[in-house]
C-alpha cells in the first residue's frame, strides 16, 4: 500500500461505505476525495461529488467541537479513575495488620479459638524443636512475634 495513496487498492464500493461510516471525519473524507480524484470513470466522479457534498455539509468548527468533547470525556474519565482509586485505597487493609491478623485470626475470634491457636503456634514454632541453628533462629523469631501478638490480643480482651 502506498503512503501517498492509502486507498489505492480499495474498490469504489468499499470507499463509499467507508465514507458513509466516517461521515463526520473531515480528514478521512478529504483523503477519500483525493483518492477518488485520481480514479478514472463516471462512477468515481459521482462518488467524489457525494464525498465533496458531505465535506461541505460538515460544520467548520467540527474538529474543534470534537476535540472539546474528547477533552470533556477524558476529564470525566480521569475523575472516575481518581474516585475508584480512592475507593480501592479505602478498602485496602492498613499497612500494619492488627494482632489478630498477625496470627491468622479474625478480629472477632472467640477466646477459646485464640487459646487453641496459641497452643498450636507454641507446638509448631518452639525453638527447642529445631536442632538446626538456622531453622532454630527462624522459629525463635516467629515464636516471639506470635507471642507478642497473643499478648496484645490478651491485653485488648482484658
Amino acid at each position: 500500500m502506498s503512503e501517498a495513496r492509502p486507498y489505492l487498492e480499495w474498490p469504489l464500493g468499499q470507499l463509499a461505505e467507508h465514507a458513509a461510516m466516517h461521515d463526520g471525519r473531515r480528514d478521512l473524507l478529504l483523503r477519500i476525495a483525493e483518492e477518488l480524484a485520481c480514479r478514472p470513470g463516471k462512477p468515481a466522479r459521482a462518488l467524489e461529488r457525494k464525498v465533496q457534498a458531505r465535506l461541505a455539509a460538515l460544520p467548520s468548527g467540527a474538529p474543534a467541537a470534537a476535540a472539546t468533547a474528547l477533552r470533556h470525556c477524558l476529564a470525566a474519565a480521569a475523575e472516575e479513575i481518581a474516585a475508584l482509586r480512592r475507593r480501592v485505597a479505602a478498602l485496602e487493609p492498613a499497612a500494619t495488620p492488627g494482632p489478630h491478623a498477625q496470627v491468622h485470626l479474625a478480629a472477632d475470634a472467640p477466646l477459646w479459638l485464640v487459646a487453641e491457636v496459641r497452643r498450636a503456634f507454641r507446638r509448631r514454632y518452639h525453638p527447642d524443636r529445631f536442632p538446626d541453628p538456622d531453622a532454630r533462629a527462624g522459629a525463635e523469631e516467629t515464636f516471639k512475634r506470635a507471642e507478642a501478638a497473643f499478648a496484645a490480643i490478651a491485653a485488648d480482651e482484658g
